[in-house]
């Protein structure tokens, strides 16, 4: 697979895949230092320090199973269960479980990566240039790109988040991810996670039935995130146990994609005006034109592990229908173990035009959520931006229709996301 042409190799020490394990449920008493093999650029996989091991639930895989590890790209599509992470939890994490956490991908090892904070390519942010990779598989020969901003909080010493912002259709990174009013980069820099801006295939991804050249071609576009994440984890120190994904419309499909087939990298996502892109769950139009192909190649959404989702959409969007968000709900309420019955939000809350409602009974260890918010009469909306996302100025809410007078979206989704890890 032909790479960035920043790419630099680790040691060969670095070689060898990492063992890890999936914990359902760690407690004090079955948590015990287990101490694994670093693992090789191509992969990503993480976890060279201190995991969860031994408990009834825990599942080994990788070096000793002969599996890839998480970020893997050689896995079958639609299967996310190359390698699952441990289960360390993030805050919020209750009832008296403990979960341990473990190091990122370049650390302990002596291997500090060779890239810093800043942009990459390097120059203008806003400027239309990507890194690109080349190879991937189910992407038909076509090379790929993305952009990647790394905050100046970011230590190489230290593993840090990363976040995918997946644009809507018609777009690219920087008319999406860095809308004035979405502005990833500056809350990259405020929080302190990795940004990473894939470019669609002419302008969509391939979320099911959602849309454009992406899905009609069928591209692998899961595949694809994966290869992007392993590429980032060879430059930077990652926490491959605190990794989102956020998007608008067709970026929302892709997200719930990736919920559905790798919930072995993907720990918490949060769509805006998307769906679960299997052809039961439908809705979506495009300036009066149907945007949706009759049948998927996301036939079903089973993840292998618990996702973590908050789901934000208007009830009057006039583009991809309000009523797909219960049924996109539902299939992770089902998927995670959660129960039917809803409580109000605590993160986000609801206020004004906003109703967030947080399902019960999700694992606590890890901690998983589920939550819907709806905003009323809000439109096909990133809300909180003048233009709604659409990088199009005050034309764009001309087309999407109105924005919220509360709900501000990154702020709430990086609110929701930044308190999972596994």
């Amino acid at each position: 697979m032909k790479k960035s042409a920043m790419r630099s190799r680790r040691p060969a020490a670095l070689a060898m895949l990492a063992v890890t394990s999936l914990v359902a449920g760690c407690s004090a008493a079955d948590t015990r230092p287990t101490t694994h093999v670093p693992p090789d650029s191509r992969t990503g996989a993480n976890d060279s320090g201190t995991m969860c091991a031994g408990g009834p639930s825990s599942t080994a895989s990788g070096a000793e199973a002969g599996g890839p590890g998480p970020g893997a790209d050689d896995s079958p599509a639609g299967d996310d269960s190359s390698t699952a992470r441990d289960g360390a939890t993030g805050s919020g994490n209750e009832g008296g479980q403990t979960c341990c956490s473990s190091a990122g991908t370049s650390s302990d090892f002596g291997w500090l990566g060779d890239w810093g904070p800043g942009d990459y390519p390097s120059g203008d942010i806003m400027a239309r240039n990507y890194l690109t990779i080349s190879g991937v598989k189910g992407q038909q020969g076509n090379d790929r790109q993305y952009k990647v901003h790394v905050p100046p909080s970011y230590s190489p010493r230290a593993p840090m988040p990363v976040l995918f912002c997946l644009h809507g259709l018609g777009q690219d990174p920087v008319m999406f991810c860095l809308d004035s009013g979405v502005a990833w980069n500056t809350k990259s820099d405020a929080e302190g996670f990795i940004l990473v801006m894939p470019n669609g295939y002419l302008s969509s991804w391939n979320g099911g039935t959602c849309c454009g050249g992406a899905a009609t071609a069928g591209l692998d576009d899961v595949s694809l995130m994966r290869s992007i994440f392993a590429e980032v984890a060879a430059h930077l120190n990652v926490d491959p146990h605190r990794v989102y994904a956020t998007g608008l419309s067709n970026g929302g499909y892709l997200s719930y994609r990736l919920a559905c087939e790798a919930s072995d990298l993907f720990v918490a996502i949060a769509p805006t005006a998307g769906a679960v892109g299997i052809a039961a769950i439908k809705g979506a139009v495009d300036g009066g034109l149907a945007v949706l192909s009759p049948s998927s190649d996301l036939t079903s959404c089973t993840p292998k592990y618990p996702v973590s989702v908050l789901d934000i959409h208007g009830t009057s969007d006039p583009i991809i229908a309000y009523d797909v968000q219960a049924s996109s709900l539902a299939t992770f309420v089902s998927a995670d173990g959660c129960s039917a019955a809803t409580a109000p939000a605590v993160v986000p809350m609801s206020g004004g035009d906003t109703t967030c409602v947080a399902y019960g009974g999700c694992p606590m260890c890890p901690h998983v959520e589920v939550t819907g918010c709806s905003v009323q009469g809000g439109g096909h909306c990133w809300f909180g931006s003048s233009d709604c996302g659409t990088g199009g100025g005050s034309l764009g809410n001309a087309f999407v229709g109105s924005n919220s007078a509360y709900m501000k979206n990154t702020d709430a989704i990086w609110a929701f996301l930044s308190r999972f890890s596994r």
